[in-house]
């Protein structure tokens, strides 16, 4: 089968596609026709050398994290049930292959009859970073809540999220994806290609920040703006707010199997929406890690396979 395979730090330039040989089956086994994969700053982070000190990997490794797809096959201590049965999980040892072997229960979820898979895929390293994010910042009605990244692949379901808790958002984007944040709800729009300070006058003023994209400047300045401060990020380990009373918080918790269920009952009663930006066929990975890396982002993009 085909597998997408970094070889090097050199970026996307050490991705290769090869043929590798199928895991063996075991009786913990769900044999999974992979359909799509989401493409995750953790994947680019990767190939760059950028992650060696928070994920040290010995080369070559498989790349991805994510897949959806249909389930052919099952060990004996799976359920037969599932065999042809659209799922999504997690693959911490690689996932951007044909074929998935997935054996460990916890990370594999059924997706529901009206769900699409790419709808469903996006949830992995997306919305279940944004429920965390929601869940450990102990968002209540009132809160304000400024959002960086917020047009990304975390960025649009953690406005959501904070909508449906009663938040008011504060969403920092590009220029490009101001019309794109407000359609998804944001209640205020600051632009990170403008001075930031000025803009926070003109809006309430923020009481927390979920951080999405790790950009210490962006930090420096909201934190040298506001008196009163709880950030939590997504991206960055360690931060020095700028003012005494400004407290600040890494998280990179799971959800859980109840998180990953509850995610998926919200697609499927259409109280959460995907936000898919681009599909791109495997063979097209680097294109589509460079887009990832480069561009700005609406949603998220995704490698499809079969």
């Amino acid at each position: 089968m085909k597998a997408i395979v970094q070889t090097n730090y050199e970026g996307v330039s050490g991705l290769q596609i090869k043929d590798v040989n199928e895991s063996i089956l075991s009786p913990l086994t769900v044999r999974v026709e992979n359909h799509y994969i989401p493409v995750l700053p953790y994947d680019w982070e990767t190939e760059y050398g950028l992650l060696k000190e928070i994920r040290p990997v010995s080369l070559p490794i498989i790349v991805g994290y994510g897949f959806a797809g249909v389930v052919e096959e099952t060990g004996v201590f799976r359920s037969k049930n599932l065999v042809g049965k659209k799922v999504i999980g997690a693959q911490p040892n690689g996932a951007a292959m044909e074929m998935i072997n997935s054996q460990i229960p916890p990370l594999l979820f059924e997706v529901p009859e009206n769900v699409d898979l790419k709808d469903a895929v996006t949830l992995i390293g997306g919305a279940d970073a944004a429920l965390n994010a929601v869940n450990v910042s102990n968002i209540v009605r009132g809160d304000v809540v400024l959002v960086t990244g917020a047009s990304g692949g975390v960025g649009t379901y953690l406005m959501q999220l904070l909508h449906k808790k009663g938040a008011i958002i504060l969403a920092l984007t590009a220029s490009s994806n101001i019309d794109f944040v407000r359609e998804i709800g944001a209640d205020f729009i600051l632009n990170y290609e403008r001075d930031l300070a000025d803009q926070l006058g003109n809006v309430p003023l923020p009481n927390k920040i979920i951080d999405t994209v790790g950009k210490t400047t962006i930090l420096d300045d909201i934190s040298s703006s506001v008196a009163k401060l709880d950030i939590l990020s997504l991206s960055l380990t360690n931060y020095q707010p700028k003012r005494n009373n400004q407290r600040f918080k890494f998280s990179h918790d799971s959800i859980g199997i109840s998180g990953y269920k509850k995610l998926l009952q919200m697609l499927s009663r259409k109280e959460l929406s995907a936000y898919v930006q681009e599909i791109f066929s495997f063979e097209d990975v680097k294109k589509a890690h460079l887009k990832s890396k480069d561009e700005h982002s609406q949603g998220r993009i995704l490698l499809r396979f079969n």
